[in-house]
């Protein structure tokens, strides 16, 4: 499938738009900061990524592995993280990855807003071939909107989308249950792919300090 280009163009302006990965809160004074998170998925990459930031800047590393397709990304990419006028995080940041035999350049957007009791969190990446043989790609993985329902436990739809140039767009849905610990966040995703060809499960973790 064809990227659209409206799908650039709306990821263009989410860069450019003042103060959201929806992972952190953007830090108020400049001090030092990090980041680990880490998933499990039963369908698609498993991955590790982790951030060093001072104040608003960050750096990042990360691998990524399917051991279903074999797979495997290493990363890096620097960024900065904004608030906007309602409080509401905003991450964006740039860099490379490495397959077996190709680069891709990234561009990654993370928002996490909140609209009235629903939390809407989502990690938008545009991938683009820098050597021959690759293919634009971009994802949503995921989009979520979620609500309080028990204490401090969240739950609400999820929805994946992974778009690549000459291929069909995969689209998942279903339920993600978040579960806040002492500085950190434990997730589970169930969704099914709308096309019928199957199910995932997957298991995120998050932690900021």
């Amino acid at each position: 499938m064809v990227i659209p280009k409206r799908c650039l163009v709306l990821l263009c302006l989410c860069l450019v738009a003042p103060a959201r990965p929806g992972h952190a809160q953007a830090p108020a004074a400049a001090a030092p900061w990090g980041l680990f998170t880490a998933r499990y998925d039963t369908r698609t990459s498993n991955f590790i990524y982790a951030l060093y930031g001072y104040g608003s800047t960050f750096a990042m590393v990360g691998v990524l592995h399917n051991p279903r397709t074999d797979w495997s990304e290493v990363l890096g990419a620097v960024g900065r993280m904004f608030t906007d006028a309602g409080g509401n995080s905003h991450a964006v940041a740039a860099g490379v990855a490495q397959t077996a035999r190709l680069w891709y350049g990234q561009v990654y957007y993370v928002p996490s807003v909140r609209a009235g009791i629903v939390n809407v969190r989502a990690t938008a990446e545009l991938d683009y071939p820098i050597s021959r043989g690759g293919v634009t790609q971009f994802a949503l993985s995921p989009i979520s909107a979620t609500v309080r329902v028990i204490g401090p436990i969240e739950l609400g739809p999820a929805m994946d989308l992974a778009a690549a140039r000459g291929d069909r767009t995969p689209v998942a849905i279903g339920p993600e249950l978040r579960l806040p610990v002492p500085r950190a966040t434990l997730g589970l995703d169930g969704e099914r792919m709308t096309n019928g060809s199957g199910s995932r499960l997957r298991l995120f973790f998050t932690t900021q300090f």
